[in-house]
């Protein structure tokens, strides 16, 4: 009769322990895609609720509670966003390069409009054109050198919208503030925030690093009106880590770099001859090889009867005129 009990405790102990499996670096990759480019979906996955961790895991430590539930009836800036997606990073698709109107966005000075630098570092790239490999690219952020593990702070009080894993930005939070501005913040190595969630101007959103497509440890922020970016440095002297202003005003001007990178486009997509055919990378989908040679990805999509986000196997010949 002992022999039986052992054995029942036994294996009910061995199926607990398949029940409650880790979530490591390696199982991370099964919940989220590994190729993602910026604005493509992605089903916001339930196991956020019931992932187990273990002290060791570099990547993951999910803080989101069982049965949150964000009301988007609560959403910041309801003046200038009528939309809440947690999924999609520009989801808005606003052209603000004519716009006619002058906004002015209270930055500082009430207790919902408190500032704090994102980063402690040095600057080591500006928003604009820098070179790329062999080529001319627009930058759309500020880059901040750091170690992996520093702390990230969020710049102002306002509301997490989107907490995931990007292809380019790696691991990513973009936060909507009270004062009408969305901020973007890249590359990191630890999440410590979740969509929904409130935050104050200095609230610890994640820990710094190299994720996605990075060359070395930094954080890439961004400042954002409607999905359209700005140049922070409009907003935050970054040697002092204060703000230029307690006010922004935002119009046309704040956009006309869009102008500049339209004409960049068209003269790369001018210049590049674009083969009938082409290989495929190892990672490569439509949207990928469609941006390298400055075409059409429905198009091309089209033409060879692949959806765009599909990882193509390497080497695999793909049409694309």
């Amino acid at each position: 009769m002992k022999k039986l009990i052992l054995l029942f405790l036994l294996t009910a102990t061995i199926i607990v322990s398949k029940a409650q499996t880790v979530i490591g670096p390696d199982s991370l990759e099964n919940l989220y895609p590994e190729e993602l480019e910026e604005g493509e979906e992605l089903e916001e996955s339930n196991e956020y609720d019931s992932v187990v961790y273990s002290n060791t895991d570099r990547y993951w430590d999910f803080i989101r509670p069982r049965n949150f539930r964000f009301d988007t009836a609560y959403a910041p800036a309801r003046d200038f966003y009528q939309s809440w997606d947690t999924i999609t990073i520009n989801p808005y698709k606003v052209d603000l390069k004519g716009m006619q109107d002058t906004i002015k966005l209270v930055l500082s000075g009430y207790d919902d409009c408190s500032f704090h630098p994102p980063a402690i570092g040095d600057v080591t790239s500006n928003f604009g054109f820098r070179r790329w490999g062999r080529r001319q690219k627009f930058h759309f952020g500020t880059d901040i050198r750091m170690e992996v593990g520093d702390p990230v702070y969020a710049a102002f009080e306002g509301v997490v919208r989107i907490a995931k894993r990007s292809a380019d930005y790696g691991y990513v939070v973009l936060i909507r503030h009270n004062n009408g501005l969305e901020t973007l913040y890249a590359h990191f190595s630890q999440l410590l925030c979740y969509p929904g969630q409130p935050v104050k101007g200095g609230s610890i959103i994640g820990l710094a690093g190299s994720t996605g497509r990075s060359t070395g440890p930094h954080l890439h922020f961004e400042v954002r009106f409607q999905g359209e970016k700005i140049d922070p440095a409009t907003i935050i002297h970054f040697p002092s880590g204060s703000l230029l202003a307690d006010t922004f005003m935002v119009d046309k001007g704040c956009f006309s770099h869009l102008y500049e990178v339209q004409a960049a486009k068209l003269k790369a997509q001018k210049a590049v001859k674009v083969p009938k055919y082409v290989k495929a990378r190892k990672g490569d989908t439509i949207v990928k090889i469609a941006n390298r040679y400055g075409v059409s990805a429905k198009k091309v999509s089209k033409l060879n009867g692949i959806k765009t986000t599909t990882k193509l196997k390497a080497g695999r010949k793909i049409r694309l005129r």
